[in-house]
């Protein structure tokens, strides 16, 4: 894999955190395994170097601002004019083509616009970034998705593809099956318990009442919903069967049954109030327990919850280190193959690449192809 990046560095040199050094720790971690060059595309001499680069590729992956490769004589269509068999990747906020197609982005703008921060806003409050930017991750993971379906295609016909990705469209997807909720009959989706400000249920993840999707543990916190509704009023169902084993809930609460729970409050025949006492009652419960003991339980009863493991959490993990997760490359210990697979691949051969490191090799063997 060759990362090509202009005569001043790859932007993602600059992206935190640091070390102690001054290093990219984001570069050492996504740009290893990869050799580097420089080329400078807007340069006459650049674009036929990157060409002869292409003319031997089997995927190219981009993610410039709509346009800027037709400009500089680099598209999909250029391209292929020295190699048909090329599978092209475009990862870009909003497609290639249409109205939104030349809108600046940012993590925030991408999460507003593909969905999710509708339906994940604290109360009536403003959504908030997500603190570890992700949004480029799920589109990342759909272009390697798309490529290899390109790649498949091409082994049948011959012939490479254009695969276009948007990070809009990665991101909707990510809203814990949401997008599928009205397939089982659940218009507006599962989720959270909150009223607006008249007092009535809504379902779409706006107004206070009992909305909350973290709660706290003894060692920590805890993420999980307390959803309605059909698609996932049973889960929370389940919650309740454990309350009750354990003597934390009245036969009130116990017996009340998820699922119609929008329709009961519709007709008067359950409050808010009593929506909001629930909850104060599994804040109460899960108090006094541990993340490991609501693991256990959530795998054991089928609960929507998951601990919030910590960085430290996930270091010291015990699945991890039986799975050989965590690889040395160069000075830096960094997460490893996410797949076992019999043969060998997601071998991690080299760390990131100093600036220009393999000009002479790679661009030298660009030129006796």
């Amino acid at each position: 894999m060759i990362q090509v990046e202009p005569p001043e560095g790859s932007s993602a040199r600059r992206v935190g955190p640091f070390s102690s050094d001054g290093e990219s720790l984001y570069w050492e971690a996504y740009a290893a395994n990869k050799r580097g060059v420089t080329c400078d595309l807007d340069a006459r001499d650049g674009r036929e170097t990157a060409l002869r680069l292409c003319a031997t590729a089997d995927f190219i992956f981009e993610s410039e601002t709509p346009g800027a490769m037709t400009r500089r004589g680099l598209a999909y269509e250029d391209v292929c004019g020295v190699n048909p068999r090329i599978v092209y990747t475009s990862i870009t906020p909003f497609g290639s083509d249409g109205p939104k197609s030349r809108y600046a982005d940012s993590e925030i703008v991408l999460w507003a616009a593909g969905g999710p921060l509708a339906a994940h806003r604290d109360g009536d409050r403003p959504p908030l970034r997500i603190s570890v930017p992700q949004a480029y991750l799920h589109a990342a993971a759909d272009a390697a998705g798309g490529a290899l379906l390109a790649h498949l295609a091409r082994r049948r016909t011959g012939r490479g593809q254009h695969v276009d990705v948007a990070a809009n469209q990665s991101v909707t997807q990510a809203t814990l099956s949401r997008i599928l909720a009205t397939a089982v009959g659940d218009p507006q989706g599962s989720n959270l318990v909150a009223s607006d400000r008249d007092g009535r249920l809504d379902q779409s993840g706006s107004g206070s009442g009992t909305e909350q999707t973290k709660w706290r543990v003894r060692d920590g916190w805890v993420a999980m919903h307390l959803a309605l509704g059909p698609a996932a009023g049973r889960f929370t169902n389940n919650l309740f069967a454990w309350l009750r084993e354990e003597g934390a809930c009245d036969e009130r609460l116990a017996a009340l049954d998820w699922r119609e729970v929008p329709d009961l409050v519709a007709a008067g025949e359950r409050s808010l109030d009593e929506l909001e006492r629930a909850r104060a009652v599994v804040a109460g419960f899960l108090a006094g327990r541990t993340k490991r003991e609501v693991m256990e339980a959530s795998l054991a009863r089928k609960l929507l919850a998951a601990p919030v493991l910590t960085v430290g959490d996930l270091a010291e993990s015990p699945q991890l280190e039986a799975r050989d997760f965590w690889v040395e490359v160069g000075e830096h210990r960094l997460p490893g193959p996410f797949a076992h697979v019999s043969a060998e691949a997601f071998v991690f051969r080299r760390p990131a690449p100093r600036l220009g490191e393999h000009n002479a090799d790679v661009l030298g063997e660009a030129v006796r192809a």
